[in-house]
């Protein structure tokens, strides 16, 4: 790949395959996996992780909106992609234009009007679409009310080239194991599991587990687990982590310009970081419009030859600068870790998250496109 700023981040898709393998030997071998590819396959690069999640096997891609199904299925990508949310009903259309068997996207429902719509369509086009129903058991985002899940399956029923294949709900609280709603969660779901069956409704796929309730609470597996943060070999949470998971992810630079500057010298925007000797510092072409957030102002901490170098002064859009007085020789041109490995030292997206008060999530979606992602196999 040609780049003319050296800034990149580098993923690795071995460990996203090895991640997902892991995975699967915490599961039954009828249990399927859906890796979810959704926000650009939480930074990592969407075309890339869904190659890479297929060769390691999974069934399913989850996205977000038909507009990263659609992305998905231009890449001629095979495997069914599933809508986690009820999109738009100015959407039923593309929807069903893309529900053959050589292309499949199965929509989430949880509203009549929706629904409805979605089978005048395919009725329409003379095809049958794949749905599965998503029930609200107590995260209250979306999802049917539990209370009303029968009578709009009853009613999806009764429409014409829609056929429920699964019903499906989220947890709340599954990053924290020792919290005890998230069996109250399943509780529920389990309860209207069996009433939708004592009703002659039987489904393909029931599914509710997240990567932290895959870890955390194996009887919520099932048919199908759903798995995100723990493909790209991240943290849930702090209460959530296995050892045996790789981050994919690592983000570099190259210094750009080092500069010599006296005792007392204030650096970047506002000068909120005085040099208190004379200082070599060097600036990184890299800054929040990245996705190096300005909050990391006098916090961040980089890597360089190895040694671990403060950020000085405040993030701008484009660069920040780190105080290198100490580390030896160093060039224009010398390589920069923001997260990864160098040498004996690491900076984890985690690291990162805990200064910023925030989820790993955050940091790798945060990454712009700016970012070129370079893969490595």
């Amino acid at each position: 790949m040609d780049f003319y700023r050296p800034v990149w981040a580098e993923v690795n898709a071995n460990n996203i395959k090895d991640n997902l393998r892991f995975i699967r030997t915490l599961i039954s071998k009828s249990t399927k996996i859906m890796a979810v590819v959704k926000a650009n396959g939480y930074g990592h690069g969407v075309l890339k992780v869904a190659k890479a999640a297929i060769e390691a096997g999974v069934e399913r891609l989850g996205v977000a909106s038909v507009e990263e199904a659609l992305e998905l299925i231009n890449y001629d990508i095979k495997v069914p992609i599933q809508l986690l949310s009820q999109p738009p009903i100015s959407s039923v259309k593309i929807i069903v234009e893309n529900s053959t068997i050589k292309k499949s996207m199965i929509s989430t429902v949880y509203t009549k009007n929706f629904v409805k719509a979605l089978s005048e369509e395919a009725h329409n086009q003379n095809k049958k679409c794949l749905v599965h129903v998503k029930v609200d058991t107590g995260m209250h985002r979306v999802g049917a009310n539990i209370k009303n899940v029968l009578n709009l399956v009853k009613y999806i029923s009764t429409l014409s080239n829609i056929e429920i294949e699964g019903l499906f709900t989220h947890f709340a609280c599954a990053d924290d194991p020792e919290n005890p709603y998230t069996l109250l969660q399943l509780k529920r779901f389990i309860e209207l599991k069996e009433t939708l069956k004592k009703n002659n409704f039987k489904f393909k796929i029931y599914h509710c587990a997240n990567s932290a309730a895959t870890l955390n609470f194996s009887q919520t597996h099932m048919d199908m687990i759903r798995i995100g943060i723990a493909m790209y070999g991240l943290r849930s949470s702090e209460k959530t982590f296995s050892l045996q998971v790789k981050p994919a992810l690592s983000l570099k630079a190259k210094i750009s310009y080092l500069k010599t500057v006296k005792n007392g010298e204030g650096i970047s925007y506002g000068l909120t970081f005085k040099t208190n000797k004379k200082s070599l510092i060097a600036t990184i072409p890299i800054g929040y419009r990245d996705g190096y957030s300005r909050q990391l102002s006098n916090k961040g901490v980089v890597l360089v030859k190895g040694k671990r170098v403060p950020v000085i002064g405040n993030v701008t859009m484009d660069q920040i600068m780190i105080d290198v007085t100490d580390i030896g020789e160093v060039k224009i041109g010398d390589e920069v870790v923001i997260i990864g490995n160098q040498g004996e030292e690491k900076i984890e997206v985690n690291e990162l998250s805990k200064i910023l008060n925030t989820i790993d999530y955050e940091i790798v979606c945060g990454i712009t496109n700016r970012v070129p992602r370079i893969y490595i196999e």
